[in-house]
């Protein structure tokens, strides 16, 4: 049986890593597919996993069309060579892959509610033969072919099953452990971006002027240049004060990782699996444009707290105790396919 994984973005990468070890140790034949999306390229490479890029990512929409035309084309002529009979990821690809073969059996995963990627979701869940989800989104539509599951796709990779912290990766930095404060700026150039907004350059002065005591390590969409290597932000993320943000992805990683985190962006408020992580389990604040003030504050309560970080724990653990692995869930499920 040849398999497919479809990798858009670094988090798909990082979603299917486990599993497709799992597949290569199985001596299960599977082909990636990727993009030049952020350092999504450079992980790949870093952990020598073979894939085939059919296109080159632009930075605006109009790109973005263009770019969906070639690797449409691209997968179409990739199956009529290699006859996948699985087809695994979060890109539109995979459910149309079935929408043009339909013996290929199409896995569509997503944490998205419908509501938030709308165009997105109409554009791949009629096609697609299963929806994966987890079981505290919102969804309407397509309800017989959604198989719900009771974790985050993060927990993938970063359930205590999957990953542990390494503190000696901090000297590689010059990193002393909860004395530095990750913050992430997100690109805001996907499609389902157009519209939204994430931390301005005001905010971020009068924050960065609140962490002053504390040493700031950037992490910032689409840049070529890193300061800290992709493989390593994980690690680096789980010993920091926090995680200022206005991310989706990186906030549910600091809050999976049992790391306070406050999150600005117009998703706020929107999105099922980080209201869950928020008001369920208090690991992460949300603030949307207008809230300047109480992010603020929140900050600085954070900041000024000293065994925040055993609370959080407790935090984490409660959670952890309510959820899965989920690659050892996908492992599970692939077994029943096939």
């Amino acid at each position: 049986m040849k398999i497919l994984l479809v990798f858009d973005h670094p988090a798909h990468f990082y979603l299917f890593r486990n599993f497709y070890k799992y597949l290569k140790n199985n001596k299960i034949d599977v082909t990636v597919i990727a993009r030049r999306k952020d350092v999504l390229l450079e992980l790949l490479e870093y952990e020598n996993i073979d894939y085939k890029q059919l296109s080159k990512s632009g930075n605006s929409v109009y790109f973005y069309i263009i770019e969906f035309f070639l690797r449409l084309y691209g997968i179409i002529k990739l199956q009529m060579n290699e006859g996948f009979k699985l087809a695994f990821g979060t890109s539109e690809l995979v459910p149309l892959l079935t929408l043009f073969f339909k013996d290929v059996t199409s896995l569509y995963f997503n944490e998205d509610d419908d509501d938030v990627v709308k165009i997105y979701s109409y554009l791949t869940a009629p096609f697609a033969t299963k929806i994966i989800n987890p079981v505290c989104l919102k969804s309407k539509k397509w309800q017989k072919k959604r198989i719900l599951h009771n974790t985050y796709h993060e927990l993938a990779y970063l359930h205590p099953n999957n990953f542990t912290p390494d503190v000696t990766v901090l000297k590689k930095y010059n990193l002393t452990e909860r004395e530095y404060i990750v913050v992430r700026f997100s690109a805001f150039r996907a499609h389902h971006d157009i519209g939204e907004h994430g931390l301005s350059s005001q905010l971020w002065k009068r924050i960065k002027i609140l962490c002053s005591g504390y040493r700031i390590v950037k992490s910032l969409e689409d840049e070529n240049s890193h300061q800290v290597a992709p493989w390593d932000m994980h690690h680096v993320l789980a010993f920091s004060k926090m995680l200022i943000s206005d991310s989706q992805t990186m906030t549910a990683e600091a809050a999976v990782l049992g790391v306070p985190s406050a999150r600005y962006n117009s998703f706020v408020g929107k999105i099922s699996y980080l209201e869950e992580l928020e008001h369920k389990y208090d690991l992460t604040y949300g603030f949307r444009p207008g809230q300047d003030n109480k992010m603020i504050h929140k900050i600085n309560k954070i900041i000024s707290k000293k065994n925040i970080h055993e609370e959080w724990h407790k935090r984490k653990m409660k959670m952890l105790s309510e959820k899965i692995d989920f690659n050892d869930w996908m492992v599970k499920y692939f077994n029943t396919l096939i």
